[in-house]
């Protein structure tokens, strides 16, 4: 090596160690290396070996078979526990101590049997969607046509085109002291949102 280059840092200065040679500016060793010989030997492992290690195989099979099992089982079973189903609005028994909370034909039962829908997110299309929330037409047919409509035409965000449903005037055309505002998506109709004031 006393013609060689050391490769990390440049150096032409060796000397000798047991089994190589050794650079003397950074200390990296280089092995001598040895002539192969053509004949290859294959050591056999013991019999008593091969079978211990078929026994670990054959019992580890079933564990994990089991376990991914497992694993599936509550995943599924907690996705479907989430689902709530789609209950139409009830218009319910009215309760006079709530009357003044709300606009015109608006009650504390047809409000709180609003459901507002599930929002669900899809990182591969970049959009949202929404399901088993309750429809804005059953509500309309309820309480009647909203005093003021805001919509929104286009996507935005990842959100659908939606609009929002005032109600706050009574049938005479005043105002009311509360109001309930409605969010919906414009297509499928579904209520999204839902506040009281």
């Amino acid at each position: 090596m006393k013609n060689k280059e050391c490769m990390n840092c440049g150096s032409t200065q060796f000397h000798q160690v047991k089994n190589g040679w050794k650079c003397e500016y950074c200390g990296t060793i280089y092995l001598n290396t040895k002539k192969k010989s053509t004949v290859s030997q294959v050591d056999e492992l013991p019999t008593v070996k091969k079978k211990k290690n078929l026994i670990h195989v054959s019992a580890a099979i079933p564990i994990i078979i089991m376990l991914v099992g497992l694993l599936s089982y509550s995943v599924f079973s907690s996705n479907t526990e989430s689902v709530i189903p789609y209950q139409p609005i009830e218009p319910g028994v009215e309760d006079p101590s709530t009357k003044g909370e709300f606009p015109e034909a608006w009650t504390q039962n047809i409000y709180d049997s609003v459901k507002v829908a599930t929002e669900n997110y899809d990182a591969d299309s970049e959009k949202y969607s929404f399901e088993n929330g309750s429809s804005y037409e059953e509500l309309e047919r309820l309480v009647g046509k909203p005093d003021t409509v805001t919509s929104w035409e286009k996507e935005s965000y990842g959100m659908p085109p939606r609009s929002m449903a005032t109600w706050s005037k009574t049938s005479d055309g005043d105002y009311e002291p509360h109001s309930v505002t409605v969010t919906y998506d414009k297509e499928t109709l579904m209520i999204t949102d839902k506040s009281h004031y």
